[in-house]
């Protein structure tokens, strides 16, 4: 394990997907101040329901608790879509955070999140040349390793073809 790898205990629920209002305050910050792109969702009508449950178990939203109000923190996509899709009423499976808010993990971590997640689950080539442009400046400012050694590494590993990695 990296010894920058913070620990953290969490507690499994089901809360109603309302009572999630928005990603944490200082997320939301680190998102407008390294400019992080919105990205594209699937419409609901093209993702098989009981398939997307069965991920939502596997890949719940983490989320932390201050006094009575709960904020997601990690696995943000998933809350993202779950806001986007379900009723404010129905409950979906999260991990609550136990412990102290340790802000600067959290915000490195948001941003993995969006590009590690985004190589794993693929973008469409104009997306992957986008984040990789705002990406260059994340690790001086996050004060964490380059996520990749060079841009044809990246092309590669989103399977986008170096023309449409210059057009980004």
């Amino acid at each position: 394990m990296a010894p920058n790898t913070t620990l953290f205990k969490t507690e499994n629920k089901a809360l109603p997907i309302g009572d999630i209002p928005e990603i944490h305050e200082c997320l939301q910050s680190a998102r407008k101040h390294l400019a992080l792109p919105p990205i594209a969702q699937p419409s609901i009508k093209d993702i098989n329901s009981a398939a997307f449950q069965s991920l939502l178990m596997t890949f719940p939203p983490l989320v932390t608790q201050y006094r009575d109000k709960y904020r997601c923190v990690g696995n943000i996509r998933m809350w993202e879509i779950c806001r986007n899709w379900l009723e404010p009423d129905q409950k979906v499976p999260v991990r609550v955070v136990i412990g102290r808010f340790n802000r600067d993990f959290w915000e490195r971590n948001q941003v993995i999140e969006l590009f590690y997640g985004s190589v794993i689950y693929g973008l469409i080539a104009e997306d992957a040349a986008s984040l990789y442009q705002l990406s260059k400046d994340w690790p001086t400012e996050l004060g964490v390793p380059p996520l990749f050694p060079s841009k044809a590494a990246y092309g590669r590993a989103m399977r986008v073809g170096k023309g449409r990695m210059n057009r980004g």
